[in-house]
């Protein structure tokens, strides 16, 4: 059997954008209701404020605020949400990139950045970042689906784990759209990225080419994330053979791409 999921990607800038990330987020959340939605993921930091150099990050009681606004966006909606991350901060003076999954207003997964890659950018009270001497779980299953998240600077982690039957693989990121496919064949990566500039936000599918025991790097296909359109009649004249396919959205909205995913099991 197979099962379908409708899967919508947040499309924001969260690079010193002119908005506040996490108002914006918000807003597209609500829209999104609308389409009902399986699954929605947003890009890294879409949860911080990002207009501001000097921006710290959040108290546990503003972790909480957001936590009930998140929640109101998205409730009466049966939608596995990854909106994004957020920094955190602890009483103990140490901080961390943090991304919460919530579905039927709980908070079911959270994971967090092992490496820093930017996350110093909200350290503008001498916080230590932790992170990176944590053994961190990346996957969890929902719904009978294996589901693995690499948050930017820790793309690549899935596979270095042994992750290799990933059912959908999803990287939440700013600046960094590349990552070691860990899927099944016939499983999809899922990008949103913050940083507005190529191919910011994607879903690729493996397909018949695609062993998930070979190292399949998708920095080797660099070129293909650099440009917004895909050539693929050059990479055919040139011999190319592709273990994944990029998928086309189902539709395109303000700040949101809808793709319609088939899961064989």
């Amino acid at each position: 059997m197979s099962k379908s999921l409708k899967v919508g990607i947040i499309d924001i800038n969260t690079n010193k954008p002119k908005y506040s990330s996490l108002e914006k987020t918000l807003d597209v959340l609500e829209k999104a209701r609308k389409f009902d939605l399986d699954i929605i993921v947003g890009p890294e930091w879409s949860l911080m404020d990002n207009r501001f150099s000097n921006e710290l990050p959040y108290s546990s009681k503003e972790l909480e605020k957001i936590f009930c606004r998140l929640k109101n966006a998205t409730n009466e909606t049966k939608e596995l949400t990854l909106a994004g991350t957020a920094v955190i901060s602890t009483n103990n003076r140490k901080m961390y990139n943090f991304l919460p999954v919530i579905y039927d207003g709980k908070v079911i997964f959270s994971t967090i950045k092992m490496t820093d890659g930017g996350t110093s950018f909200f350290n503008n009270g001498n916080y230590e970042i932790i992170g990176r001497d944590y053994s961190m779980t990346n996957d969890f299953e929902w719904k009978k689906l294996k589901i693995g998240i690499e948050i930017c600077a820790d793309s690549g982690v899935l596979y270095r784990k042994g992750k290799r039957d990933l059912d959908l693989q999803i990287l939440v990121s700013s600046g960094i759209r590349i990552t070691n496919l860990a899927v099944k064949k016939g499983g999809y990566l899922i990008c949103s990225d913050g940083i507005p500039k190529g191919k910011k936000t994607y879903v690729i599918k493996t397909n018949e080419n695609y062993d998930p025991d070979s190292s399949v790097d998708l920095a080797d296909f660099r070129g293909l994330f650099k440009r917004k359109e895909i050539n693929y009649q050059a990479m055919e004249s040139n011999n190319v053979e592709m273990p994944f396919e990029f998928v086309k959205p189902d539709s395109r909205h303000k700040n949101l791409s809808i793709y319609q995913l088939i899961i064989d099991d």
